[in-house]
C-alpha cells in the first residue's frame, strides 16, 4: 500500500541538540514545530502507524536549499514516528532528492513491505 503525504512549505533541517543551563538536551524550536507539521500531515492520511519494515520516498522541493539533505530526511522521519510507523528503525530503505521549485513542500510516499511465503514484495498500490 502507497500512502502520500504532502508536507507544505520549506523543508527543515534537524538542529543538532542544544543543552540548557541545566545541563538538559532539548530540541531547538524551529525543529520542533517542523516536525509537529510534518506529524500533523501524517495523521491526515494515516489511520494507524504502519507496524512492518517501510520504504519511504521523500522529495524535496526548494527554492534554495538550506541545510544538508540527511538532516532535514531526519526531521522528516522523526516527525512521522508514531503516527507513520511505531519507530523510525522501521525505515529499512529511504532514498531522498532535492527538486528546484518555487513551489516549495516537502512529498513523502510511504510504502510497507509485504512479506508472503517466498514473495518479498514492496507493493506500490495507491492507498484509498
Amino acid at each position: 500500500m502507497l500512502y502520500k503525504i504532502i508536507v507544505p512549505g520549506k523543508a527543515v533541517a534537524k538542529d543538532r541538540p542544544r543543552v540548557n543551563k541545566g545541563g538538559k538536551l532539548y530540541t531547538t524550536q524551529k525543529t520542533k514545530a517542523y516536525e509537529e507539521l510534518v506529524h500533523a500531515k501524517a495523521r491526515e492520511v494515516m489511520r494507524e502507524p504502519l507496524r512492518g519494515d517501510v520504504r519511504v520516498d521523500i522529495k524535496i522541493y526548494a527554492k534554495n536549499l538550506r541545510g544538508d539533505i540527511d538532516n532535514i530526511a531526519k526531521t522528516i522521519l522523526d516527525g512521522m514516528t508514531g503516527v507513520a510507523y511505531l519507530n523510525d528503525r522501521q525505515v529499512k530503505v529511504l532514498y531522498v532528492e532535492v527538486i528546484e521549485s518555487m513551489f516549495e513542500r516537502v512529498e513523502v510516499d510511504l510504502i510497507e513491505r509485504e512479506v508472503e511465503q517466498n514473495n518479498d514484495t514492496w507493493n506500490r498500490n495507491t492507498a484509498l
